[in-house]
């Protein structure tokens, strides 16, 4: 499907048909999220795929009793990883492996010591603004493969990192619920460009 469409088609659904989304579909969703683009190519987050139906009843009432939580075939809870320096390392340890020059690399350094040297709360933040952009790759890539997806804020991170034993790097940021609609889109209601770009 044409990008323009997918644009125009995806809703957030919540709503969803009493059937499971197909390892491989998932595994396709799952592999073009592993490829957005975050600055500096930190890559600063951690996705916890949620298909046990229990698991996702316990997530439930600490979403809010919002139904697509265990309505939905898959949640995809978007951690957002604070270890940067961990995430840095890494790929510094790619770009050698890749024979990418010392120079390139050297420069790659001294752009990451910026987000390094802020606070534990901007270095939170700068983790999560990149989540974001995962998400967004999350949902359309679900729509390219016939997937209705929903993004969810509502929840709380806390009682979430507990029922997942999360480990406390990582902050459970945005959730992304997955399946087949069973709900119809509402008209897209969107500001005027005249009121957007100047």
């Amino acid at each position: 499907m044409e990008f323009q469409k997918l644009v125009q088609q995806r809703f957030a659904s919540r709503e969803y048909e009493d059937r499971k989304i197909d390892d491989a579909l998932i595994d396709e969703i799952l592999e073009m999220v592993r490829l957005s683009p975050s600055a500096l190519n930190m890559q600063p987050w951690k996705i916890k795929v949620v298909a046990d139906d229990d698991l996702k009843e316990q997530l439930y009432d600490k979403s809010f009793y919002q139904s697509q939580i265990t309505k939905c075939s898959h949640v995809l809870v978007f951690c957002a990883n604070r270890d940067l320096q961990g995430q840095i390392e890494k790929i510094i340890n790619g770009m050698k492996a890749a024979g990418v020059p010392e120079e390139q690399i050297n420069r790659y350094k001294t752009a990451t010591q910026l987000v390094l040297s802020g606070s534990e709360e901007s270095v939170l933040c700068e983790a999560q603004k990149n989540v974001y952009i995962a998400v967004t790759q999350a949902i359309y890539a679900a729509k390219s493969l016939g997937i209705d997806s929903c993004i969810v804020q509502g929840f709380e991170p806390a009682a979430y990192s507990e029922i997942l034993e999360l480990p406390s790097n990582l902050v459970p940021t945005l959730l992304v619920t997955l399946g087949y609609a069973a709900d119809s889109p509402r008209p897209k209601v969107r500001f005027p460009k005249e009121d957007i770009f100047f």
